[in-house]
């Protein structure tokens, strides 16, 4: 019997058998990638595209570059507009004290009915997959700006604390709307690592956010779905943490910071992995040989551990210097060495 790409994603991310690896990419895909969840901000609004907008560049003494604002309420700023930018003025940088006077955004249920409406994703043959508009720690460092985020996580941690309950409530509804919706999992976006650490120690990550993770994992397991996580950087001293809070697939553009065979080796039997060949250390080097080796070592080893890989393409090339020939040399590799048997 033939398994759908469902059926085969489902299995790779719970450890039960399966024909071959799971894909990804831009030529073939295991999986729909969908939104349920749509968060408005009417004082944002008029802000949402990148231009120049005298008041928000005034307000964040940012004047030589585009800005726009979030619909968190956070005026992001680039220069040269060949980025995706970065927060130059959050909206709680006053302090975590006011977050009782701040209010999460406002979600937008009629996009949600509406997706429901026009749209059977159990029935669906492929893994279907939302990604959800929050991040535990990516929210937080926006809001607060990363030098005052990591400040209070070392000096305040009570502030944190009262901070978290109240994001934890709003982002288990979004999680919670986005089952109603019947998919098969959800993603969400919190970089912790820098390129031979993480952010902050694991007892911190432990003490403040595991609990926020376990809360929105439940959430997601009670209605059938996975949760998958993506992390760039260095992360694996909180990977015990996170395995601990309920993460069933971890999402990593650089699998070869910490090693992709380790991730199998020591990991493979504990989470999915769902990556590319290193966007980092390998691709963007164009080196053909480097590049075939490190995707047949990566899909090979994890086959040799239970084959727990989505292997995938990352979705913007471009903009980590990556031709896409290089691409599709470790696209062919994986492909072609997929079967499990």
């Amino acid at each position: 019997m033939t398994m759908t790409s469902k059926e085969i994603v489902r299995r790779t991310i719970h450890h039960q058998d399966h024909p071959r690896i799971a894909w990804d990419f831009a030529t073939v895909s295991d999986l729909k990638h969908v939104g349920t969840v749509r968060l408005i901000n009417k004082e944002t609004e008029p802000f949402y595209k990148w231009g120049y907008y005298p008041e928000l560049q005034k307000k964040a003494n940012f004047m030589n570059g585009e800005v726009c604002m979030d619909v968190y309420g956070n005026i992001l700023g680039r220069l040269n507009g060949i980025t995706k930018g970065e927060c130059v003025l959050g909206a709680l940088e006053s302090g975590l004290e006011d977050i009782d006077k701040y209010s999460f955004p406002q979600i937008d249920l009629a996009f949600t009915e509406k997706v429901k409406a026009e749209n059977n994703f159990k029935d669906c043959d492929k893994y279907v997959l939302s990604g959800l508009p929050f991040g535990v720690f990516s929210t937080l460092r926006d809001l607060r700006l990363m030098v005052n985020a990591l400040m209070d996580i070392a000096a305040d941690p009570e502030l944190v604390e009262n901070y978290l309950e109240k994001f934890a409530q709003f982002a288990v509804k979004l999680v919670d709307l986005a089952g109603d919706c019947g998919v098969d999992g959800v993603m969400i976006a919190d970089d912790w690592g820098m390129q031979d650490s993480p952010f902050i120690s694991p007892n911190s990550f432990a003490k403040l956010f595991k609990p926020v993770y376990k809360k929105i994992t439940d959430a997601c397991h009670n209605r059938g779905m996975d949760f998958l996580l993506h992390s760039c950087g260095y992360v694996l001293p909180l990977v015990p943490h996170e395995l601990e809070a309920g993460i069933d697939v971890f999402q990593f553009d650089q699998p070869e910071a910490a090693g992709s065979e380790m991730w199998a080796r020591d990991f493979g039997d504990k989470a999915a992995f769902y990556s590319p060949v290193d966007i980092q250390k390998i691709l963007p080097t164009g080196d053909r040989e480097l590049i075939e080796t490190t995707a047949y070592n990566m899909v090979t080893n994890f086959k040799k551990y239970g084959g727990s890989l989505i292997a995938k393409d990352y979705p913007d090339y471009p903009s980590v210097g990556v031709k896409p020939e290089w691409a599709t040399w470790a696209r062919d590799v994986i492909l072609k060495n997929s079967d499990m048997k």
